[in-house]
């Protein structure tokens, strides 16, 4: 069974715009992303108790917890959200939900492969390789302008007024905005004090590394060529990227061939050639990074697509 909820009525103000609704759909794991017709996106206010079994989607999932406690468990780590905790879940990461009392949240499916256009969202990506969590307590900072971003476009979206997917991604813009100036401005070397024009100036080369990265992750890149491609040395480099990643390099390179491995699971191809389509030199190396970013196999993670 896919999920198990109890529902309650849903207060008219926060009623779907349109009409006809199609209910939560599971082919396996994968979910039906259900965006409002012709837009790419949908807002859920969500007031049952229950459970949502472990699934993914092609959507980047926001969780606002509004009421009671929202427990989700995503990539095998759980998050136990209080009222204004906010919960970022990447596309296709596998994850529960976890509803045990009656209570209220705004669960937010986007559409995330047009703001793939801008630069400067690519660069987050390394930010993203896990469920981000925003809460007072993480994000002192930026917690207040994320809430209040994700609670304006749920005002925009149940308004029901022309021109309200527009106003919703400017709103989504600028909210992540906030949040990868927050990341980037704690990225220099506690060791460097960096003027703004240099701090522009790393910014810039690692925005044109990840790049580099996306177009090339299936090639045999290694630590020494990526420092090349910089102009950096290879050791001031390793330090660089870890500040501005939060992992090292070959972290995230295995992370990115693990992302680019779990969209060709879906497909007949065998595991051994999706090792090497994506980058693994052997299939012993490719099984070990796709379960430390996974927590399951190659095979498993076939297996619950195919449950």
């Amino acid at each position: 069974m896919d999920r198990d909820i109890q529902q309650r009525p849903v207060p008219l103000r926060y009623q779907q715009p349109d009409r006809f609704l199609s209910d939560w759909v599971l082919h396996d794991t994968q979910e039906d992303v259900d965006y409002l017709p012709q837009t790419h996106l949908r807002i859920w206010y969500n007031n049952e108790k229950g459970i949502y079994n472990t699934h993914h989607h092609s959507a980047m999932e926001v969780m606002v917890c509004m009421e009671e406690e929202s427990i989700v468990i995503a990539n095998g780590e759980t998050f136990r959200l209080n009222e204004g905790d906010i919960l970022i879940t990447p596309p296709h990461m596998l994850h529960k939900l976890i509803f045990e009392q009656f209570g209220a949240r705004f669960i937010f499916l986007i559409d995330v492969e047009m703001l793939k256009n801008y630069q400067d969202y690519r660069v987050l990506d390394p930010l993203f390789m896990q469920a981000f969590l925003c809460t007072p307590a993480t994000h002192p900072q930026i917690y207040q302008q994320v809430y209040d971003g994700f609670i304006r476009m749920t005002e925009l979206y149940f308004s029901h007024k022309s021109f309200w997917e527009l106003r919703i991604y400017g709103v989504l813009l600028e909210t992540v905005s906030t949040i990868g100036r927050s990341f980037f401005a704690k990225a220099v070397p506690t060791d460097q004090a960096l003027s703004d024009e240099k701090h522009w100036e790393y910014f810039g080369k690692f925005s044109s590394l990840i790049n580099y990265i996306d177009a090339n992750y299936s090639q045999d890149l290694t630590l020494e060529q990526a420092a090349r491609y910089t102009g950096f040395s290879k050791y001031h480099f390793a330090r660089l990227f870890k500040s501005y990643t939060n992992t090292t390099f070959y972290n995230y390179l295995c992370h990115k061939r693990v992302q680019a491995a779990q969209s060709l699971l879906s497909s007949d191809t065998p595991i051994t050639n999706i090792a090497m389509q994506t980058g693994f030199n052997n299939l012993t190396s490719f099984c070990r990074c796709f379960k430390k970013y996974t927590n399951c196999s190659p095979s498993e993670y076939r297996s619950r697509l195919s449950e």
